[in-house]
């Protein structure tokens, strides 16, 4: 009896007799074993979490019993659960809780972004978010200092939330007013040691952050994550694992190594 490792990475036997029912069955597919004897399957028996068998539709057939759940593949791909061998798990998770910007067409589309997000938001609530790259932008704002923007429009979608979008590149980060307060970041704030607080002809911060200049702003966002209660924050990790794992399902990924956190 030959064995071959199927989807999600588990083994199972090739078997003809008529034996307990499976929970699931694919069928009339093309399912990856990643098993030099049996590379390719049309179907595949799973009882609970464990697959039982692989094999030819008509081999799999006996495992179909009247709660047996079946799928036909349509001739589709099944392949083995992908793992994440580098992976920052929370950081993930807290991804999905942030502004995308990675396909924003301009500096204009970002402000209307975030003056979504400030209706959403609580007084006070940071509003975060990762991808933007000016470069890509279809237009350059104006007025503008190397092509980056001023934050006065943002400021003024949200005057009563601090904001921090990071680049794409994570080398820089805009904020805006309310933040540059919370970080008690004003003219006079020099630039810190490998990092650059970008500012205009009259030496006032623009609200570009370039470097470890961001942690300037990133020390106030940990001020006032510090200040959420246990419970507030451990409903905030959950949260992120919840969205962490939903995400990673969706692409196949079905188990990971966490590199380190967040």
């Amino acid at each position: 009896m030959k064995h071959a490792v199927a989807v999600l990475l588990l083994s199972a036997a090739v078997v003809t007799q008529q034996t307990a029912p499976a929970t699931l069955v694919l069928r009339n597919g093309k399912i990856v074993t990643v098993d030099a004897s049996l590379p390719e399957a049309q179907a595949v028996a799973i009882r609970g979490d464990r697959i039982v068998a692989v094999g030819t539709d008509q081999a799999i057939r006996p495992y179909v019993g009247p709660a047996t759940q079946v799928i036909d593949l349509r001739g589709q791909l099944a392949i083995p659960g992908l793992i994440e061998s580098h992976g920052h798990f929370m950081g993930f998770g807290q991804s999905k809780l942030t502004l995308d910007l990675m396909d924003v067409k301009d500096w204009n589309e970002i402000v209307s972004m975030v003056a979504a997000a400030v209706k959403q938001a609580k007084p006070g609530e940071w509003i975060l978010g990762r991808g933007w790259h000016q470069e890509k932008w279809a237009s350059v704002p104006k007025p503008n200092v190397e092509g980056f923007p001023f934050h006065d429009e943002l400021s003024k979608v949200s005057p009563n939330n601090p904001v921090m979008l990071t680049h794409a590149s994570g080398h820089a980060s805009f904020v805006n007013a309310k933040a540059m307060e919370a970080a008690g970041l004003t003219a006079k704030t020099p630039n810190p040691a490998g990092g650059e607080i970008l500012k205009d002809a009259t030496g006032r911060p623009i609200g570009l952050l370039r470097e470890t200049a961001s942690g300037i702003a990133g020390r106030a966002l940990e001020a006032w994550r510090s200040k959420k209660t246990e419970a507030e924050r451990r409903a905030d990790a959950f949260q992120q694992i919840d969205l962490a794992v939903k995400a990673s399902l969706e692409k196949g990924i079905t188990s990971a190594s966490v590199a380190w956190q967040p």
